[in-house]
């Protein structure tokens, strides 16, 4: 309870009345003269600057852009190779077992023959 009515006198309550009233027409005063008569660079060129980073900006998030959906077409592409490895693989695996199965079914085979030989 004490802490509460300590914070509600805080001295953030008097933030508006902190400056008289000629320091708050000085202050203005002076930011609308810097701006306008005081800046070393004149508005249209200051306009004309912006108007500039604001191309290259589009340029750059167009390049960006881009460059993403270059990026998610590789990633794409990589996707569809790694399951075709897969695939090939799993058909090598097949292939392998088949042969081996051949190599057992000719021994048998040579062994038939040669008993049928003698």
């Amino acid at each position: 309870l004490l802490c509460s009515c300590l914070c509600s006198t805080a001295p953030e309550d008097d933030a508006p009345n902190r400056y008289s009233r000629t320091d708050r027409t000085t202050y203005s005063r002076y930011s609308r003269d810097a701006n306008s008569s005081g800046s070393s660079i004149p508005s249209n060129a200051l306009e004309k600057r912006i108007e500039e980073l604001e191309r290259e900006l589009a340029k750059e998030r167009q390049e960006n852009m881009r460059l993403m959906k270059m990026t998610q077409d590789k990633e794409e592409l990589i996707g569809k190779l790694r399951e075709e490895i897969d695939l090939l693989n799993r058909d090598l695996d097949d292939i392998e077992d088949e042969n081996e199965q051949l190599k057992q079914e000719n021994k048998t085979l040579l062994k038939v023959v040669g008993q049928l030989t003698r």
